[in-house]
């Protein structure tokens, strides 16, 4: 009596059209893991940038850092007295940020808060607000 050899659970064919389904999410996720460790404040911590102030009391602060390759993280901060606020972070290549690709401007409103409108050649412009007295008072 022979016996017959072992069938595979899969044609090879069908292995080498699943293994790239298998890993290519893993290697996405690895990048993704890779890439916000990189960003972890506690690792790669922001400098002082340009403050520019707005009245005695109020200021806009853009600190940035660059932690990953050629990427440029830029935070914009509300200084009220001794109080910081972030009002939002931008994160694109370094060229993003090069003179004449980028610049910001901040104001202050009739409701007392502070509007940063930032520009990014290439990108979509980006707005953040601060909010009014009453919805800073809740957060």
């Amino acid at each position: 009596m022979s016996q017959e050899p072992e069938k595979p659970f899969l044609p090879r064919w069908a292995r080498y059209v699943i293994l790239p389904g298998l890993f290519g999410p893993l290697l996405i996720l690895g990048f993704i893991f890779v890439t916000e460790v990189a960003h972890d404040e506690t690792r790669c911590p922001y400098t002082r940038g340009e403050t520019r102030a707005l009245t005695p009391e109020v200021a806009v602060r853009e600190d940035h850092r660059t932690c990953l390759w050629d990427v440029e993280d830029h935070r914009f901060s509300v200084v009220r007295g001794a109080t910081e606020r972030v009002l939002g972070r931008r994160r694109f290549r370094a060229e993003a940020f090069l003179p004449g690709n980028y610049n910001w401007s901040a104001k202050l409103d009739a409701k007392d808060q502070v509007h940063v409108h930032i520009k990014n050649e290439g990108h979509s412009d980006a707005q953040f607000r601060e909010g009014t007295e009453q919805e800073r008072a809740a957060k």
